[in-house]
This record gives C-alpha cells, structure tokens and sequence, in this order.
C-alpha cells in the first residue's frame, strides 16, 4: 500500500464521527429515563449493523482464502 494511502482506511469518517459522538451523548446522560436507555440502544445497534456490513466482505474474503490453502 502507497504510503499516503496507509492509515487512511482505519480513520472514520465525519458522518461515522458525528454518529459516535450522538451515542456517547446519550450514554453519558445522568440518571438515564427508560426513553434514554431506548435511544442508546437503538443507536448502537444500528452502528452495530454498519460495522457487520462493512466488515462482512473482508471476512468473506479471508474465509474464501483460508479454505482454498487448505
């Protein structure tokens, strides 16, 4: 990998950014309502889900991979 592209692929992005810091913010909250704790629960299992699909392919690789050096 060229050297201006390394580390490039780890870093997230604004919008992964601004999502992260919403789930913070709502599991940071003192003294969480039931509405709060509804609401981190929601928001990271839908970054759960984008994590999944994002690394789904690389691991389908590599399982592609491994099988065929069997």
């Amino acid at each position: 990998m060229p050297a201006n592209e390394r580390g490039k692929r780890s870093q997230p992005e604004d919008h992964d950014r601004a999502r992260w810091l919403e789930l913070a913010d709502a599991a940071l909250r003192r003294a969480p309502s039931e509405e709060d704790i509804a609401e981190t629960e929601a928001l990271a299992r839908k970054e759960e889900e984008k994590i999944k699909r994002r690394v789904r392919p690389t691991a389908e690789k590599v399982k592609r991979h491994s099988k065929s050096q069997q």
